[in-house]
């Protein structure tokens, strides 16, 4: 039974982030959106991370496909997934110069961030021990954390700095933008950011907190907060609905549909 619970918590990950990775990755093959190309990045990362933590598990995590899984779950989840969020918000204000740059930045420091990681050194006994925990305090400490923590607060910073700037604009300046309820948006923006702020206080709970038990679970409610504010983004008035232009191309008035 104690292991029936351990898989639990993963394996809903693994529906949750599979689940919403398929539909925002069929959205942008759809509608070819940069910002969905790079949200659907972040998610897939999400869903491979959990599938190589859950295969860890199964290989035991002191074997030596456990300690590939692990290096892949840690680099994936912990280190990139969250930057890669970060510029899909980004990629949503519509300006290409600052999302190229953006891209080049994060594609360059992702690279070292694996590289680190890679090279970690493991503390065998906690490794052994990470059964439904985060997996935190297991790599010694090293280059690895300053560009994780660097690429975690590069990720919630962009998606909350976004997320404020688009419902400050919206409130103030527009009622509605490409059909789309002004307020509708700005609850999406809130639970986007709200997603984001939920998944990185799952890492820092079990960090600081030592509150490692409830780590996937916490991870869980973020994902779902998170794809109901991608979700919103696509829903329309019944009045804007009717009256929108069918050949309209410009960012703001492609929302995400759901």
């Amino acid at each position: 039974m104690n292991t029936v619970l351990l898989f639990a918590s993963p394996v809903i990950n693994v529906l949750v982030t599979g689940i919403f990775a398929g539909m925002i990755t069929r959205q942008y093959l759809r509608r070819r959106r940069v910002y969905q190309l790079y949200w659907s990045i972040a998610l897939l990362m999400a869903f491979a991370a959990t599938i190589a933590y859950v295969v860890m598990m199964l290989a035991q995590p002191t074997s030596s496909l456990g300690i590939l899984c692990f290096r892949i779950y840690y680099t994936l989840g912990a280190a990139l997934m969250p930057s890669w969020l970060g510029l899909g918000s980004i990629a949503l204000l519509g300006k290409p110069m600052l999302t190229r740059s953006c891209l080049m930045f994060l594609s360059f420091l992702s690279v070292i961030a694996t590289a680190f990681t890679f090279d970690g050194s493991i503390d065998m006994q906690k490794l052994s021990q990470i059964a439904g925990t985060p997996g935190t305090g297991i790599l010694h400490p090293g280059p690895w954390l300053v560009t994780t923590i660097l690429l975690n607060t590069l990720g919630v910073v962009a998606i909350a700095g976004v997320a404020l700037y688009s419902g400050l604009k919206l409130v103030r300046k527009q009622s509605q933008v490409g059909g789309l309820q002004s307020l509708n948006l700005l609850w999406a923006n809130v639970l986007i950011m709200a997603g984001a702020l939920i998944d990185a206080a799952a890492g820092t709970l079990a960090r600081v907190l030592g509150l490692q038990s409830t780590f996937w679970i916490i991870m869980a409610l973020g994902w779902i907060v998170f794809f109901a504010g991608v979700l919103l983004t696509g829903r329309r008035s019944k009045k804007s609905q009717a009256a929108a232009p069918p050949a309209d191309t410009s960012p703001q008035s492609q929302p995400i549909a759901p």
